[in-house]
């Protein structure tokens, strides 16, 4: 199986990629596990799009009144403070944080083929 480089190769080519795109959304799930966000869990059949907009208000949530298991969770995708500082200097940053805590997931799976 060929694991492509960019996250967005995955996104654009979805139906080409279907068990790429399955190995990162169990990565996400796993990522959410263990902070102890198991009430959490994504769907291996949803399309990009799909994860988008499902991710935005569970983050929401996470941010507002889960405070502690967001920042875990940002920790164990190794986000570091001063990424989200400057993810925090534009408008859409929930968005641009989504995006960079999927893209970390998929950095997992990409590796992790290149090395097994």
């Amino acid at each position: 199986m060929t694991v492509p480089k960019l996250l967005s190769e995955i996104t654009e080519n979805h139906d080409q990629f279907k068990e790429v795109w399955e190995q990162l959304i169990l990565q996400l799930n796993k990522d959410l596990a263990l902070v102890g966000l198991t009430e959490i869990e994504l769907h291996t059949n949803i399309s990009p799009n799909e994860l988008w907009e499902g991710l935005n208000p569970i983050f929401s949530e996470l941010m507002h009144q889960k405070t502690s298991s967001f920042i875990h969770l940002l920790y164990r995708i190794d986000i570091h403070e001063n990424e989200i500082q400057g993810l925090m200097a534009h408008e859409d940053f929930l968005d641009r944080l989504i995006h960079r805590v999927v893209e970390r997931s998929y950095q997992k799976v990409y590796w992790r083929s290149i090395y097994k």
